[in-house]
């Protein structure tokens, strides 16, 4: 489960950016996640809820906006929303190039 290891990178995003400000509470973290990242958000819930105890962030909130994965075919070029294991164009039948989907980043850390 890398989600564990997701989530321990993350808090100690969160809680390294609460320092730096001199934060007595974080309120929320707010992550990007692409559908392709191998990510499992009910997961990576799990995960950070049990970390988080005992910190600053205990009471915080991690929300997980996610992001659909798109490609681009190279014959029609079509632009379309891709799964795991789509590799043809739905349209035409060519070969598709994957153009996101692969997101995980920290979007935003609310403090107080």
């Amino acid at each position: 489960m890398h989600e564990l290891s997701v989530a321990e990178s993350l808090m100690n995003i969160t809680l390294e950016k609460a320092g730096a400000e001199n934060a007595d509470k974080v309120v929320s973290v707010t992550i990007v996640v692409g559908n392709l990242a191998g990510i499992v958000p009910d997961s990576l819930l799990y995960c950070f809820d049990t970390i988080k105890l005992g910190t600053i962030a205990s009471e915080a909130i991690l929300n997980i906006e996610e992001v659909k994965a798109t490609a681009d075919c190279i014959d029609c070029n079509k632009r379309i929303e891709i799964e795991q294991f789509d590799f043809a164009c739905p349209d035409c039948g060519s070969v598709i190039i994957p153009t996101g989907g692969q997101e995980l980043f920290v979007k935003d850390i609310e403090i107080e």
